[in-house]
């Protein structure tokens, strides 16, 4: 909002708008820009939709919360270990994502069980 008041002080100052007061003209200007620009900003953050889901990720997602370890799903994301990987999952694999030994015992369990 600092830079849309000086975009709208520096328009006033160059545009020789306004009249005699030309200190009102520049602060009148600034305000009405920082308020149009923080206006915008808060529409567009009201009609955004949340990021989309990566499809990539859905089974280890879900496999994930079912075992209650998705804060591990970034240590997946980071390792680009995705939905095509889990059946070639091995301790040493999920130990370079930096997953501790008792989470990945039972992610390794999970996928020999169900044949992920």
């Amino acid at each position: 909002m600092v830079a849309a008041f000086g975009s709208g002080a520096m328009f006033s100052l160059v545009s020789g708008m306004g009249g005699p007061n030309q200190a009102a003209n520049v602060i009148t200007s600034g305000l009405f820009f920082a308020l149009v620009q923080g206006g915008l900003f808060k529409l567009g953050e009201k009609f955004s939709q949340p990021p989309a889901e990566d499809v990539r990720y859905a089974a280890t997602r879900s496999m994930l919360m079912s075992l209650g370890l998705e804060n591990y799903e970034k240590n997946f994301k980071k390792g680009l270990l995705t939905d095509r990987t889990l059946p070639l999952l091995t301790d040493s694999a999920l130990r370079d994502v930096k997953i501790p030994p008792g989470p990945r015992l039972l992610i390794l369990d999970h996928i020999q069980r169900y044949q992920l």
